[in-house]
């Protein structure tokens, strides 16, 4: 009996369409879960001859990081991938040289074909370049026919719908498309422009996955159906548009379909000047991106009161669990985790809920919610240790593992997680946020004001703005500036009044400021929140009291009305 040749030599498989895998000849799937690594197989597996540089891949996908750092990524993510894939398979499948890293042509065999899904189907990552690229590839793969059993292409018979209860991702994916003009010329040109700046701005929010612009500026999507738009791009959410411009001036009205119940969600209409939007100095764009991330939050809180959370899709799950996570009552709260804990179930090897469900049990103590704070700190941190094995480079977990451990009062491990953070994502809003919290617990004002407003800078559409605001609010607190902390924490409590943090430092700044009576008012909310509270309890808990902070902090706080015992 003889044998294929390939099937005999072959030491790999991969499946670059559909869901990514990788295999061995005999069909036994490796488990590879670091985005990137999958994203380095993949740039292998494309090039003409099978290698890249290794400049190249540095670039590619830890741009961000400068060179050294870089390098020492790339030697890492190898060193882990040898370790999957066992070193005889290692050596066999990839031919590597000083300058370059490749695949062994004839023990690698690529398996799958287009009609089995999109190019890469559900990785993500930050990196602009290597967004860029996957974006050029997928247009380039759709171009191709297919070998077998083509999907039917925009203009064909509608594409299939996706299953009920999806779990190929747990964030919501948007889409939006160039917004259409009355004409060729001025209209369609700013149409185009304000639709790439409106999906770079929500690029930003870690609450959503984003189509790159140059996949949604297909040409065959301007006349697509809705279930043509989701079949190509995979997208929960479409934003559309018209723009009509009048010498200077633009009017732009736009559309938010939810593309699994075809609803028209939410309409909007901007109008601005043409030449500040393209001189850099109008806010249509960020407008409407915040807009948009807060129709996707009111659309994925709607299915909850409709039935059984089985019934829900997994993104639409978390954002709820996310949103009612930090509305900071009680009910709401209870509601976040079972959402929490069906995509945590439902999607066992994904990072980000397990993330969200430690962040959940660490608001509950804050909240003075958790009734057995040290087993819920326990918890927290085998959540977020759990998110970190399923992602190691994920900027996200990385944070929330750095915020449980300052609740541990592992301080140095917490700067340290919040350090690998940006190393991964230099603009990470929350390792610079968090970075805050821990210099205003050492009393280091100055520090923590510099990484709580860099945080701001580079978060200017979070949803849970008034977390921002608190943060930056006791950092102007520890460095003395009480006009300033009290003007950030009253913007903070008047979006969220139930937030216990924010009440605490709104308590201190109104104390500081003599405004005794005030301070008091406010001391009473907080004894509203948390009927429990005391100064004792304080002490017992927070972590600030490892720092001479926390003791001034206990004064004023008394002071202001809040009991000892």
């Amino acid at each position: 009996m003889t044998t294929k040749p390939h099937a005999t030599k072959s030491l790999l498989q991969l499946r670059l369409f559909g869901p990514f895998s990788v295999g061995r000849a005999d069909g036994a799937l490796i488990d590879v879960r670091s985005a990137k690594t999958k994203a380095l197989l993949a740039l292998l597996a494309t090039a003409p001859d099978r290698k890249r540089t290794r400049v190249f891949l540095q670039e590619m996908l830890w741009g961000r990081s400068g060179q050294e750092l870089g390098r020492a990524s790339l030697r890492q993510c190898l060193s882990n991938l040898k370790r999957l894939v066992g070193p005889s398979l290692f050596d066999g499948a990839f031919v590597i040289t000083s300058d370059s890293i490749g695949l062994n042509p004839s023990k690698v065999t690529m398996i799958g074909t287009r009609s089995d899904g999109e190019l890469l189907e559900g990785i993500f990552i930050r990196s602009e370049d290597f967004k860029r690229w996957l974006a050029d590839a997928r247009l380039a793969a759709a171009r191709q026919p297919p070998a077998q059993e083509p999907r039917p292409l925009l203009g064909d018979a509608a594409a299939p719908l996706a299953p009920t209860v999806p779990v190929a991702h747990v964030l919501p994916v948007v889409a939006v498309l160039p917004f259409s003009g009355m004409d060729a010329g001025p209209s369609a040109m700013f149409g185009d422009a304000v639709a790439q700046d409106v999906t770079r701005a929500l690029s930003r929010s870690p609450l959503t996955m984003v189509i790159s612009h140059l996949s949604s500026r297909d040409p065959r999507l301007r006349a697509a159906s809705v279930d043509e738009i989701r079949g190509a791009l995979g997208a929960d959410y479409v934003v559309t548009g018209q723009t009509r411009v009048n010498g200077d001036s633009f009017l732009l009205d736009v559309d938010f379909v939810d593309v699994a119940t075809r609803e028209l969600a939410w309409t909007h209409t901007t109008s601005g000047s043409l030449s500040a939007f393209f001189a850099g100095g109008g806010n249509a764009a960020r407008e409407l991106a915040g807009a948009i991330a807060e129709a996707v939050q009111a659309q994925s809180l709607k299915p909850l009161s409709d039935g059984p959370l089985d019934n829900i899709e997994c993104h639409r799950l978390l954002m709820a669990g996310v949103t009612l996570m930090h509305k900071q009552q009680r009910a709401s709260f209870a509601t976040a985790r079972r959402c929490i804990e069906a995509v945590v179930e439902r999607a066992p090897d994904r990072a980000l809920p397990r993330a969200w469900l430690a962040k959940w049990y660490v608001l509950a103590i804050n909240q003075g919610w958790s009734e057995r704070s040290d087993q819920d700190i326990s918890l927290a941190h085998d959540a977020a240790a759990a998110a970190l094995e399923r992602n190691p480079a994920c900027p996200f977990s990385l944070s929330i593992n750095g915020f449980v451990n300052h609740h541990l009062y592992r301080f140095e491990e917490a700067f340290a997680y919040h350090d690998a953070a940006l190393t991964h994502d230099p603009n990470n809003a929350l390792a610079y946020l968090l970075t805050a919290v821990l210099h205003t617990f050492e009393g280091k004002g100055d520090l923590a004001i510099a990484a709580g407003d860099k945080a701001a800078q580079l978060s200017p559409l979070d949803p849970h703005r008034y977390f921002f605001d608190c943060v930056r609010a006791g950092a102007y607190a520890v460095q003395g500036n009480h006009e300033r902390a009290l003007a950030l924490a009253d913007r903070s409590f008047d979006a969220n009044r139930h937030h216990a943090s924010t009440v605490r430092i709104r308590t201190f700044a109104l104390q500081q400021l003599g405004r005794r009576d005030e301070a008091r008012r406010s001391a009473d909310w907080l004894l509203k929140l948390d009927p429990d509270f005391t100064i004792a309890k304080y002490r017992a808990k927070h972590p600030s009291m490892n720092f001479s902070t926390g003791d001034v902090w206990c004064d004023v706080l008394n002071k202001a009305g809040v009991p000892l015992r």
